[in-house]
């Protein structure tokens, strides 16, 4: 099959050529052929290829998202390459996990993960799950754990073909050789590594030894050599994440996204034909019907009154739908604005939440100036003017203080108001960066008000320069807040699930 083969292309740009653009070029060209036949083994497949690929560029987020389209698309579990689909989307997932310190998540998934590893055959799966349990082990503390899984992971490493995944080993073994001071053996590895990169042309290899290279001699402080690999890790980074190489991956990646849209189109509107097919098959039912009556009247006067009468509440029909469709369409527009005001009082609780702070330092410190004027007048009466000026700007302070939580509360009752009215669709410059932040706060004092088993740490990470841009402000704002909203649901919902299995494991 094409897309078969459009795969294995794919997967030596990506592993053996370091091509990581031209690689995704072809996995996405793959995928519709194999939706086409509807082949989940090689769906699976590409999204996890497409998965590495992001992973290779350091994109969790993208790497994430088609692990989780991969595992939606794995073969009938009665299928003999189920487990085999498997094994990539559990090792994809505890690795999630493992990278952003989940370590209760990773152990799980490791598990599973290491378990199906020994059920299919092959030493590829057994080996990165050696890997796995080896770096979860390390960040568990557990060193000698860590150091019989990474022995075993080097034993197994003898029979790998794939360099990249030679590399791997390298690049995991050997920061834990340099954190438990052992030097030798760490210069020994770093040099295998840099010797399999200078062998191939991957940047993704080359970065990867270059950077054990820095970390060698940033432990040894050597720094000429250290500066030297520096340089040799930012050339191999430059051509990895290079302007241009960003720019086709973004372009593949929106085409790609168009095509899924359009796929989705192209099945809502096979639906709908469907529809109108049965529609169409009724009216011939009807149409038969009539025609039976009409041959078996002799009467034709009759006939025809019976015909007209027909018309007549096929036309009746017709004016009682074409006013239902315009009640419908007043119906919603009414149920859009419910949708928004509904929301706005699911937000109540957590805009009256994060509204109550600026006003309790309000409150705070105006019963603070009120004690402090009343010093300051004390102080003038006996002429201490020192004491005086010191009273003066704790005061001064304090209305400043006052003034900025004051504007605080004015933004989030504004940002209240703008939620609950009707878009005027003007696009006006706005900050995004300050939309942003204010929607993530209301919802999650929202979410908190509904589920106070609820809680999240919020970290943002703002682009300063994008100052502001021309957007419709409640529209966008709607946007961000059903985002992230949708999202603090959904992790609560998988962190809950997941927690329930580990009890159960554990029973």
């Amino acid at each position: 099959m094409l897309s078969t083969g459009y795969n294995w292309i794919g997967y030596y740009l990506w592993s053996i050529k370091g091509d990581n653009a031209a690689a995704l070029d072809y996995f996405f060209k793959a995928l519709p052929l194999a939706e086409k036949v509807n082949d989940k083994r090689r769906i699976s497949s590409l999204y996890f290829d497409i998965a590495g690929v992001y992973g290779s560029l350091r994109n969790r987020q993208e790497e994430l998202k088609y692990t989780l389209m991969g595992g939606k698309n794995l073969p009938d579990p009665s299928s003999p390459m189920y487990d085999y689909m498997l094994v990539q989307y559990q090792r994809n997932r505890a690795n999630s996990f493992l990278r952003i310190d989940q370590l209760d998540s990773a152990v799980y998934y490791g598990r599973v993960f290491t378990a199906t590893s020994e059920r299919v055959s092959g030493i590829n799966y057994r080996f990165q799950a050696a890997m796995f349990n080896a770096n979860l082990n390390w960040k568990l503390g557990k060193n000698d754990l860590a150091e019989e899984y990474f022995n075993k992971a080097n034993t197994l490493s003898d029979s790998i073909k794939i360099v990249a995944r030679k590399m791997g080993f390298y690049s995991r073994n050997v920061p834990f050789l340099l954190s438990n001071n052992r030097i030798q053996e760490a210069k020994i590895k770093t040099q295998k590594a840099w010797v399999i990169a200078q062998q191939n042309s991957n940047p993704n290899l080359k970065l990867q030894a270059a950077t054990l290279k820095r970390q060698l001699f940033d432990k040894l402080n050597q720094t000429d050599s250290a500066y030297y690999y520096l340089k040799a890790e930012n050339e191999a980074r430059d051509s990895i994440f290079n302007q241009s190489n960003q720019n086709i991956i973004q372009a593949l990646a929106f085409k790609e996204q168009m095509r899924s849209i359009e796929e989705e189109g192209k099945r809502a509107a096979y639906q709908t034909q469907l529809k109108q097919y049965a529609l169409l098959g009724g009216l011939g039912v009807f149409v038969i019907v009539a025609l039976l009556l009409y041959k078996n009247n002799l009467n034709r006067k009759k006939a025809n009154k019976l015909l007209q009468k027909q018309k007549d509440e096929v036309e009746t029909q017709k004016q009682k739908a074409e006013g239902a469709l315009a009640d419908l369409k007043s119906t919603q527009s009414q149920l859009i604005q419910s949708e928004k005001m509904a929301s706005l009082g699911e937000l109540t609780a957590g805009i009256a939440h994060e509204i109550q702070n600026p006003l309790n330092f309000v409150n705070n410190f105006s019963e603070v100036n009120t004690e402090l004027i009343a010093e300051l007048k004390a102080e003038i009466e006996k002429g201490n003017y020192n004491e005086v000026k010191a009273l003066a700007k704790d005061v001064e302070e304090n209305e400043q203080k006052i003034n900025h939580h004051g504007k605080r509360a004015s933004d989030i009752v504004k940002g209240m108001l703008q939620h609950s009215r009707s878009s005027s669709g003007v696009k006006e410059p706005t900050n995004i960066n300050a939309l942003a932040d204010e929607y993530l706060r209301l919802a999650y004092h929202g979410l908190r008000a509904k589920d106070k088993s609820f809680n999240a740490t919020m970290k943002t990470d703002f682009d300063e320069s994008i100052g502001n841009i021309n957007i419709i402000p409640q529209d966008i704002g709607r946007v961000i807040l059903n985002l992230i909203t949708n999202a603090f649901y959904a992790v609560n919902e998988r962190l809950k699930a997941e927690s329930s299995k580990l009890k159960a494991e554990d029973y």
